[in-house]
């Protein structure tokens, strides 16, 4: 039988807060999900504590993320509906980094409520992150719920947390944990209808399960062990089901936009399907043991031998009284299904299969809480495991950063002109458009990207540059009419690429003059510009020519979503 998780009702527990002795027994039910939500909460917070938020992005996706849930929020509050598509390719004019068509909009919404609530802020846009994460352990906590007890499955969901990759990645503003929150909790109201029939959790289960989609596209592969897992409890009486019928239909149709925004603005998405130069053969042994060689990197190497050990025991039968057969078909479908999708996907890398890792977290506990009713210990082990895993990976796992941005943008919202525009030209573009973009008092202040300027990028430059083929001469002639007036230029950046050695021949010369340099120190890449001391440098030039402006149009081709962007320099 299945152990008890509580003593007899006779055993006193003393209340602090009250001083006297209350029968276990006599606890209002709720107690232990608060508690468990207080320490889930304290865990998600100590995620914050330790993230980078002081617009130090160390992935260069991130600063984008942060940037276009301050579009959504600029969005709601200018509303203008009358003429949307030109105030938002005016936005980009202003703000070249976002990528909001490229991605699905459910993150970016929530993410608006937040800077709404606190202001713009990359502090802001973590904090919108780390409450995913409390959402990821609260649906840790609810799923282990279906098979163990209540320390076991806060165990598993600590456990989860503080995974070395999912604490990475909470602690980077990025898609990756808001959707795997909301996949998560998509499987727990599944398995909570399969297991009550409840229509309210079927219901449910969509609804996350088409949020965890407009988080992130990939997700939507969770549909394929949802299915697999309720035809095998209910057989084919479940396509018989009105409410199931309902859930078809509204899933289908509230997925219509999504697949129109993939199909229309993921040209990209279909890139990374196909493969990148480089990238290994789709069907190659080293392709399909990718993620695997990845699994203890992610995870450590003890949780994926604890899970191995779960997968005999769950074969063996060992754990059938506490699995249900459909919930363990689950389990294996979610690692299975995922691992075939994520390998057929060309461009791999090791976030991307992160969604899959939550069964083997699943197994790992579940092997241990075994063991620890073997041994009299109950499910301590479970909570020990998680507790160790989580304070390892927040106390010795500092996540990467990059720092320097803020200053850069500090200086140009200081200095730059009224109505200024300002070239930049370095990697990290999304960094510094988001630090301008948090100057909210500089709202008239307008980036150009040099890269967008001079060359064609097609996503990144491994899959191909294309230049605009403009001497020295006409750069300059384009930058005069363009109305810049400062330049933030990245030593050395791209100089083998010769439209930018140009464009940098053209900064040494008399129409500009060096104003500043600043530093770039951390987790550098080698696109940082890196020098002998493994630090960057980035410099800002003033223009030493009259500044005109005369409203010129500026057209961007954007690869990554398969369309071009038209507006006028300093249109507000």
């Amino acid at each position: 039988m299945r152990a008890p998780e509580t003593t007899t009702a006779t055993k006193p527990s003393p209340s602090r807060a009250i001083g006297v002795s209350v029968p276990v027994s006599q606890r209002p039910p709720w107690q232990p999900v608060i508690s468990a939500v207080i320490i889930l909460m304290l865990a998600a917070i100590g995620l914050y504590l330790t993230a980078p938020k002081s617009d130090d992005f160390f992935w260069s996706d991130a600063p984008r993320h942060a940037l276009n849930g301050a579009f959504i929020l600029d969005l709601l509050r200018e509303h203008p509906l009358h003429n949307l598509s030109a105030w938002a390719m005016a936005y980009y004019v202003r703000y070249p980094a976002l990528t909001i068509l490229f991605y699905p909009p459910f993150f970016y919404g929530i993410e608006a409520v937040f800077f709404a609530m606190f202001g713009v802020s990359h502090a802001v846009a973590q904090l919108a992150v780390c409450f995913f994460a409390f959402l990821l352990g609260l649906g840790a906590y609810a799923f282990g719920r279906l098979a163990m007890g209540r320390i076991a499955a806060l165990g598993l969901a600590l456990m989860l947390m503080g995974a070395p990759e999912m604490a990475f990645w909470s602690r980077q503003v990025m898609l990756d944990i808001p959707a795997y929150a909301m996949g998560v909790a998509g499987m727990v109201f599944l398995a909570l209808w399969l297991q009550r029939t409840a229509p309210a959790y079927l219901y449910l289960s969509a609804a996350a399960l088409l949020a965890a989609v407009y988080t992130k596209y990939t997700a939507g592969y969770l549909v394929l062990p949802a299915t697999i897992a309720a035809f095998w409890a209910r057989g084919w009486r479940l396509f018989l089901d009105r409410h199931v019928q309902i859930v078809l239909i509204l899933g289908i149709v509230l997925s219509l936009p999504a697949l129109y925004l993939l199909t229309h603005f993921g040209d990209a998405n279909f890139g990374s399907v196909a493969g990148r130069p480089g990238d290994l053969p789709r069907f190659s042994p080293g392709a399909w043991l990718f993620y695997a060689r990845q699994i203890p990197g992610q995870l450590g190497y003890a949780i994926p031998l604890l899970a191995l050990c779960g997968l005999v025991l769950l074969v063996a039968g060992q754990l059938q009284w506490r699995l249900p057969t459909w919930l363990s078909i689950m389990l294996i479908a979610w690692i299975a299904t995922g691992y075939i999708c994520f390998s057929l996907i060309e461009v791999r890398e090791p976030r991307h299969d992160i969604i899959i890792l939550f069964p083997l977290i699943f197994l790992a506990a579940m092997t241990l809480d075994f063991m620890g009713r073997r041994l009299a210990l109950g499910s301590i082990p479970v909570l020990l495991a998680g507790v160790a895993v989580y304070a390892y990976s927040v106390a010795f796992a500092a996540p990467p950063v990059v720092t320097g941005y803020r200053d850069i943008a500090a200086y140009v919202a200081g200095h730059a002109p009224k109505n200024g525009v300002v070239l930049f030209a370095g990697y990290r573009d999304g960094n510094f458009v988001f630090a301008i973009r948090e100057h909210t008092e500089r709202p008239d202040l307008t980036l150009i990207r040099a890269d967008k300027l001079l060359l064609t990028v097609a996503v990144e430059r491994i899959r191909g540059v294309q230049e605009a083929g403009l001497d020295e001469t006409a750069i300059l002639s384009l930058l005069k009419s363009a109305g810049v007036s400062m330049v933030v230029a990245q030593a050395d950046f791209w100089q083998d690429i010769p439209q930018m050695a140009r464009l940098y021949n053209v900064l040494r010369g008399d129409a500009f003059h060096l104003d500043r340099s600043f530093p770039i120190i951390g987790d550098l890449s080698l696109n940082d510009g890196r020098d002998a001391n493994g630090n960057g440098r980035v410099d800002i030039f003033q223009a030493t020519y009259p500044v005109k402006q005369d409203g010129k149009v500026m057209t961007y081709d954007l690869p990554i979503v398969g369309h071009t962007v038209t507006g006028r320099i300093g249109a507000q």
